[in-house]
This record gives structure tokens, sequence and C-alpha cells, in this order.
């Protein structure tokens, strides 16, 4: 495990001492080429994929055998509107004030009549998510190299970037600060296992479309990951990773 450690952080190092061209289509073609990691890339992709046939399908089938849509979906506001203060924090750190504001309206509209949240009064309202994520943040600081791209176990793409600010969100949501040492730890188990099923419920079938069609999964991950994740930073696009299958681009080994 130190080994794997080492390596990683090895070549986070080198990457981090590689320069990235100022020209617009070089950077293009750079990003698309960089992926220092892709041995261990490629391995963690395919253990992800095994954890999904094997695991998360199962859970996935079971969850949507025991709960009717109508409650998936209210399952899925509730774990929503959770994260809003910190979509709130977020916001508040990147500048965007009319976005903090849009998310705190959402908060105190989706838990007062939407009823702690089950229904999503806000959008019935014309409140829009403005979702944001310490990732973001820190590329609208100034942190504009991604760094490797890199594939969490369980947890899928990321890169350098997104998995600090994966880390750092942890500690900064403002709702895990509001009761006691005891019942706050309560409230993060339990809010992991609902987003945990809430998200297996909505990617399970998106990933066991990719490995069944795509000639390349892994390339076919990686591309739609940084072109659905540059959106999103840049306040374009949603958080999730969509795939437009299609219209499908897919990367050579």
């Amino acid at each position: 495990m130190k080994k794997i450690i080492f390596i990683l952080l090895f070549c986070f190092c080198i990457q981090g001492c590689a320069t990235p061209p100022t020209d617009p289509d070089q950077l293009k073609i750079y990003n698309e080429n960089n992926d220092p990691l892709e041995p261990y890339n490629r391995f963690m992709t395919k253990f992800n994929f095994k954890v999904n046939r094997y695991v998360y399908q199962p859970i996935a089938k079971a969850y949507r055998t025991v709960l009717p849509e109508r409650v998936r979906t209210s399952i899925s506001n509730f774990s929503d509107n959770l994260s809003e203060p910190y979509t709130f924090v977020n916001a508040v750190l990147q500048g965007e004030f009319s976005d903090a504001a849009q998310s705190f309206g959402r908060f105190f509209t989706n838990t007062t009549i939407g009823v702690g949240g089950l229904f999503d009064a806000a959008s019935y309202f014309g409140i829009e998510n403005p979702e944001k994520t310490f990732g973001q943040t820190l590329y609208k600081w100034g942190w504009k190299d991604s760094a490797p791209y890199i594939v969490l176990p369980f947890l899928g793409p990321s890169d350098l970037r997104e998995t600090i600010g994966m880390v750092a969100g942890w500690f900064m949501d403002p709702v895990d600060y509001t009761l006691p040492e005891k019942e706050r730890l309560q409230l993060r188990i339990a809010r992991y296992v609902i987003n945990g099923f809430v998200t297996i419920d909505q990617a399970t079938d998106l990933l066991t479309n990719v490995e069944e069609t795509s000639l390349d999964p892994y390339a076919t991950l990686r591309t739609y990951y940084r072109q659905n994740h540059q959106k999103f930073l840049d306040g374009k696009g949603d958080y999730e990773v969509e795939f437009d299958f299609d219209d499908e681009d897919e990367e050579e080994e």
C-alpha cells in the first residue's frame, strides 16, 4: 500500500513540474493526452466495473424493487437539499453572490414548503440549482491545471484538484456543525448511506452501458469526464457526467 501511495505522489510531483502550453489548440491536445497514471487508472477502472457489476447493480435492483420511483425521488430530493448549505458556502467563496442567494432560497423553500426537502418545491417556483463544489472553488481561485486524471476506487473518475476539493468538502459542510459531536457523526453516516444509494441508483446504468457498448470503456469515461467536468467548472453544465452514445468520441489507447 505504501508503494502505491509513493508512486501516486511521485506522479503528482512529475505532473506539477510540467508546464502546459499557452496556445489553446496545443493546450487542448495536451489535456487530452495528459494521463501519466494510465496503467493504474486502467486497472482501477476494471476494478470499478467489477464492483458495479457484482455490488452496485444488485443494490440498485433491490433499491428499485423495494421503493417505488416516487419515494426514490423524494430521497434524492432530500439528499440534494442537505447539500445546499455546502453549495451556498462555495458560491460565496467564489464571489457568486447571486448563486449563493439562489442556493439559500432553494434550501429555505425546500426545507419549509418542501417538507424538509422531500419535495423540490424550489424548482416549481423557478429557483434553479447553482451546483458548486470546492474543487470548482479552487479552479476559480486560480488552480486551472487539473493535474493528473485519476480513477478513485469505488468513486470513479476524478483529478488531483477535485479529489482534494472532495476531501476538504467533508470538513467544510455547515450542516455537520449544527449538531453536537455524537449526533454529527450519526448525521454524517446517515448522509453517506443516503447519498450512496442515490448515486448508485443514478450511475449504475450509465456504467453498465459504457462497459457493454464502448470499444475502450476507460477512454470513453476519461473523455466524457474531462469534457463535462470542464463545462461544469466554467459554469456551463451540471456536475453529473452525461454520456451521448449516439455520438461517441473514442480515444485511442
